[in-house]
């Protein structure tokens, strides 16, 4: 997947993939508190909102997955944004959304529990 949304047909933001990813973040992660589509009636992006985070109390991941099955999922609190703050390819070799969903959080805890934000994007993620 590239991560230059810009210059390639990425296509449309697909609900029903997103809302499957919500699902998934759901069912896996109990500190998931709440999560919105950012245009009730033309979404685009997916908020889910934790009660934990890597330097603060708490963390929402920006979620986006298109027809074409590109996806982007975009970590972010307070100050610190994703890595960094620049989209990068994903280290997630995978394109099914239940299985990028769950290495995304996996990656999240990881990072949580080293209090490390690069362990976002690992080279052998889970």
């Amino acid at each position: 997947m590239t991560d230059d949304w810009t210059y390639v047909d990425t296509g449309a933001p697909d609900q029903d993939l997103m809302k499957r990813a919500r699902t998934v973040a759901q069912e896996y992660e109990p500190l998931i508190t709440d999560s919105e589509f950012d245009n009730a009636l033309n979404p685009e992006t997916l908020h889910l909102y934790v009660e934990d985070g890597i330097t603060t109390d708490e963390g929402r991941f920006d979620i986006t997955w298109t027809d074409k099955h590109y996806y982007r999922y975009h970590y972010t609190e307070g100050g610190l944004t994703g890595t960094h703050g620049d989209a990068v390819p994903s280290c997630i070799k995978v394109t099914a959304v239940r299985l990028v969903t769950l290495a995304v959080l996996q990656l999240w805890r990881d990072a949580v529990d080293a209090g490390d934000p690069t362990h976002l994007q690992q080279p052998n993620p889970p």
